[in-house]
């Protein structure tokens, strides 16, 4: 546990530093400085207790700096600069490749990267909910998740940003009306690693009841 905790305050050190290179717009202070170290701390701690050290494991705790990182910037500029994403999806990659002899659900990532890619874009395209840049958000996080856990990741990532929408919607004005959605993505495939299906299963079992 303790190097978990090591990697969580070096990799909070890094993140803290690159991320006002990655948005001059961004102005530093300690409360950026406390989310990333607490989040970083919390989200890493749990996946180490709920899968140890793993094929898995690495995939997820290598993805949560980048989605703080990019969660931090969407919501205060609504924008997604591209080396970000990028920089994830090739930190993966190489990972996949790297660990592709121990994982037996090889085509689930390939085959949910390419719905992180397709579903989004649809949905920008045809509805206007989501910017080109939560796309590649979505590729990334479905490429790190699989297949059976894409689908899932969307409609939790849309469920979670309802009642922020809602109060967009009544206290902002329409030039305000901007909903940083990365945040959301982020939120809901650190849900999705720390307890997969059970928020759906508690979910249903509240409406069945």
């Amino acid at each position: 546990m303790i190097y978990i905790v090591l990697i969580s305050i070096i990799t909070s050190y890094i993140c803290n530093k690159k991320i006002y290179k990655i948005c001059d717009e961004l102005n530093q202070n300690k409360l950026n400085t406390i989310i990333i170290y607490t989040l970083n701390l919390l989200s890493m701690s749990l996946i180490y207790y709920k899968y140890g050290v793993n094929a898995e494991s690495i995939k997820y705790l290598s993805l949560i700096p980048f989605i703080i990182v990019i969660s931090i910037i969407d919501y205060h500029t609504t924008y997604i600069y591209d080396i970000t994403v990028l920089s994830g999806i090739i930190i993966q990659g190489g990972i996949f490749l790297i660990t592709i002899k121990y994982d037996v659900n090889t085509m689930s990532h390939i085959i949910a990267l390419l719905i992180g890619l397709i579903v989004p874009y649809i949905l920008a395209t045809t509805t206007k909910s989501l910017g080109q840049g939560d796309i590649g958000v979505y590729c990334l996080c479905c490429f790190v998740l699989g297949h059976n856990y894409s689908m899932y990741l969307i409609a939790l990532s849309f469920i979670l940003a309802c009642p922020y929408s809602i109060y967009i919607l009544l206290y902002k004005s329409n030039k305000e009306r901007k909903i940083p959605f990365a945040p959301f993505i982020s939120l809901a495939t650190i849900t999705i690693i720390i307890t997969n299906y059970d928020i759906l299963n508690l979910y249903f079992g509240i409406i069945s009841k």
